[in-house]
């Protein structure tokens, strides 16, 4: 019921966890390197930008005392909802953050998770003796989203071939921009882990009719992207024999 957040000190997003998807609707990439005001509605702007700027910028003042009282911070604000069509009214959700702010240098292992990655990249030597505050944000009423819609695109596809027990054999390139996995992600577990558990007994039935007639096509079916996003597939299948 929460995701992970870093943001530089003059509110630029350094790093967000994936669990923002089923909270807010969006993915990630929509808020990396994007400042974070512009997620806010603008009444809160100056009170959040007060709030990060004002603790000390010099890496070496987080000392070990300074850690456990002043570099700890809490407050609440609203955070755009994501949405599919940008014609639609902004929706803002009700959040808490609680954090503390860090030094670059020093923040433990055990609290980046994926912000060891960022940090590694090529900009890191920009990120040297900086502070952000890494929180983490939680919605005063949680409420995970199930079901996305997505716009349908031309020749948004990709193939995989299955074995009859319907593990994953192979996935070509045109997948992962799709379903955010990478192939040796998925291959050798079940297509059925990644299925709404309200379309499996119609799955069933496709796959009923692929087994006994050899070729047709699925219904629409919602699929978990690696993203925690779920989206619309139809499937066309056949069976063939090696």
């Amino acid at each position: 019921d929460a995701f992970l957040i870093a943001i530089m000190i003059d509110g630029n997003i350094l790093y967000v966890s994936e669990s923002v998807t089923s909270l807010l609707e969006h993915l990630p990439t929509d808020l990396v390197d994007q400042n974070m005001l512009n997620f806010l509605p603008i009444g809160e702007h100056s009170e959040v930008y007060k709030a990060l700027s004002t603790h000390p910028t010099d890496p070496e003042s987080l000392s070990t005392d300074f850690l456990k009282t002043k570099n700890h911070m809490e407050f609440c604000c609203h955070m755009l909802r994501g949405a599919i069509d940008p014609k639609e009214p902004p929706v803002y959700e009700y959040v808490k953050f609680i954090g503390n702010f860090k030094s670059l240098n020093n923040v433990p292992n055990t609290t980046r998770n994926g912000l060891a990655g960022v940090l590694q990249r090529s900009l890191q030597p920009a990120f040297d003796d900086q502070v952000c505050f890494v929180a983490t944000v939680r919605l005063a009423k949680p409420q995970f989203i199930k079901e996305m819609c997505t716009v349908e695109e031309p020749n948004e596809e990709f193939t995989s071939r299955h074995s009859l027990e319907w593990k994953f054999l192979f996935l070509d390139h045109r997948a992962p921009p799709i379903i955010g996995y990478l192939p040796f992600e998925v291959l050798g577990t079940s297509g059925y882990d990644y299925y709404h558990v309200d379309d499996l007994e119609t799955l069933a039935k496709c796959h009923e009719h692929l087994m006994q007639y050899g070729k047709g096509k699925s219904c629409y079916y919602r699929f978990l992207t690696k993203g925690q996003q779920w989206i619309w597939l139809h499937t066309h299948y056949y069976i063939t024999y090696h």
